[in-house]
């Protein structure tokens, strides 16, 4: 079902390396749009990943670009990789965020650090997504929502410690202490805190409350950092808003996001005192 390749995340890495093969050798955009009797709009799309590329399009700018052999054999791997549909395609419109390149993001990457005000889709238990995308999507048809409930789940898989198509995803996740506490219904509220202790206990997950009486931290709101396995893809932050998300990857930027996630850190519980809150937490709901 699912797969390591994001679509959008290798249709950006191709771009990014046309534009740098053109800038190299010194041409202008609007040349070799010509030479290749294609559009500007086209090409400057094409080389910030916003279209499908076209094999030929990319083959006849590698010819141009003389790339090398190894470098050309690469590209077009990864061109005939960008023209396939994730396997979350296709996603209903009910959704309210860029699926397309947040889920591209998180099967490329490494390692997510994310601070989560609801509990992080990739520690949710299905009768916990149920409740939140309900409240997320109210105009959502039974089935829309079903099939996104069904990619939540299916996101999950990144994380399995004994995945063996890639190395596991490394996550951090720094979850605020209203999302273990708020929620309909106690048998959910209790299957989900049980799942944060299980997830908790694998390697390749780390789990941190920030308390109630911790204070203000410099976050208003969810946010991700995708360090990719690919190191040329560079690192992306989504930030999490009401309507849709924003994606920022610009030195500046991520130092942003970098002082804001050590000032969260700097304040939540450490995992072994996480595990005795949710403990607590799971006391309470008997």
């Amino acid at each position: 079902m699912t797969s390591t390749r994001g679509p959008v995340v290798l249709r950006r890495r191709l771009g990014s390396v046309l534009k740098r093969l053109r800038n190299e050798r010194g041409l202008h955009l609007d040349v070799v749009a010509r030479q290749l009797e294609i559009s500007p709009s086209k090409l400057s799309r094409l080389e910030t990943g916003q279209v499908v590329p076209k094999i030929r399009d990319v083959r006849d700018l590698l010819l141009m670009y003389e790339a090398s052999e190894e470098l050309t054999e690469r590209m077009l791997r990864w061109a005939a990789e960008a023209k396939e549909p994730g396997w979350w395609h296709p996603f209903s419109a009910a959704s309210v965020t860029d699926l397309d390149l947040y889920i591209s993001l998180e099967v490329e990457a490494r390692r997510i650090r994310m601070y989560s005000l609801p509990i992080s889709g990739l520690l949710q238990t299905e009768g916990y997504a149920r409740m939140l995308l309900a409240g997320a999507a109210p105009t959502a048809t039974p089935q829309e929502l079903e099939r996104l409930i069904e990619i939540r789940i299916g996101r999950q898989a990144v994380l399995d410690p004994g995945r063996t198509d890639a190395p596991p995803l490394e996550l951090h996740a720094l979850l605020d202490e209203h999302a273990l506490r708020r929620g309909v219904g106690r048998d959910v509220m209790r299957e989900q805190l049980q799942e944060l202790l299980r997830r908790g206990e694998w390697p390749n997950v780390t789990i941190q409350l920030l308390p109630f009486d911790a204070g203000y931290t410099r976050a208003n709101g969810t946010f991700a950092i995708f360090e990719p396995r690919d190191p040329a893809d560079g690192a992306v932050v989504n930030a999490e808003s009401t309507g849709q998300d924003a994606y920022f990857e610009t030195p500046a930027e991520l130092k942003k996001y970098e002082a804001i996630w050590d000032d969260v850190l700097a304040r939540c519980l450490d995992p072994d005192e996480t595990r005795k809150a949710i403990e607590q937490m799971l006391r309470e709901t008997v």
